[in-house]
Order: C-alpha cells, then structure tokens, then sequence
C-alpha cells in the first residue's frame, strides 16, 4: 500500500503540472485574441456600437454584466483559435447584434417616453386653474342688499 502512495504523489503533481501548464496556454491564447480584436480594423465599430447601448438609458449594470458574460463565453470556447475569417465574421455578427440590441432597447423606451409625456399633458389639463366666472349683476345687487342689512 505504501508503494502506492509515492506513485499518487507523483500523478498528483503532473496532473497539476498539466493543469498548470494548461492555463498559461489558455492565458496566452487569451491575450493573443485581445490583441487581435483590439487591433481588428471593426474595433472602434465594436466599442461604438458597445457605448450607443449603453448611453440608450441608465444601464451602468449591464456593463459588468456584459463584461462577465464575455468573459464566460471566452472560457467556454477556445476563442483563441479562431482563422481571421472566423474573427471578421464574429465581429461583424456581434456590431449587429449590439446594433439590434440598442434597437431593441430604444423602441420601448421612446414608447414609455410618449406615453408618460402623454399622462403629464392630461394631468396638467385636469390640474390647470380655472378661472371664477365673472358675477353678474343680479348677483352682485343681492350680494349688496344683504351686506346692507
């Protein structure tokens, strides 16, 4: 049993090594991929695009949300191998998607807007002051009349 034991060390320590050896290669395929969406002639586009979705309301949460969802899917696939036609049709398929996302995000606002536009002329219109009808003369010589007595 003991002998055994040296043995699971050993295997331990490659798997390890192996792990470890794994993530620096992910890491650095990692970086190679920012380097070459960051310098891909669709990037200023892509951030473009990016900041019109933002600016549409007071989302500051989706940008961390966006950020982890981006770092989820780097994990989940091996971006890192993408030929430079896989990376021009993935950047020109995410400026459209974030093109029909502002889209999507703007019609209901411009709707909310209008209808809130819409309850602030009717409140306005209820509210409005108006103004006492003018006293006509029979009433004014009673109102006289009684002051007298």
């Amino acid at each position: 049993m003991e002998s055994e034991r040296p043995n699971t060390t050993i295997e331990t320590y490659k798997e390890l090594q192996q792990q470890e050896d794994d993530d620096e290669e992910e890491e650095k395929n990692n970086e190679i991929l920012k380097r070459r969406i960051s310098s891909h002639p669709l990037y200023g586009l892509l951030v473009e695009a990016h900041l019109d979705c933002l600016k549409v309301g007071d989302i500051s949460n989706l940008e961390r949300e966006l950020k982890i969802d981006e770092m989820q899917a780097a994990e989940k696939q091996n971006l890192g191998m993408f030929s430079q036609s896989e990376l021009d049709l993935f950047m020109e398929a995410y400026c459209m998607a974030l093109g029909k996302l502002k889209e999507a995000m703007v019609e209901p606002q411009q709707k909310s807007m209008a209808f809130i536009n819409n309850m602030h002329s009717q409140l306005r219109e209820i509210t409005k002051p108006t103004l006492p009808a003018p006293p006509s003369d029979t009433a004014s010589s009673s109102e006289c009349k009684f002051r007298r007595n």
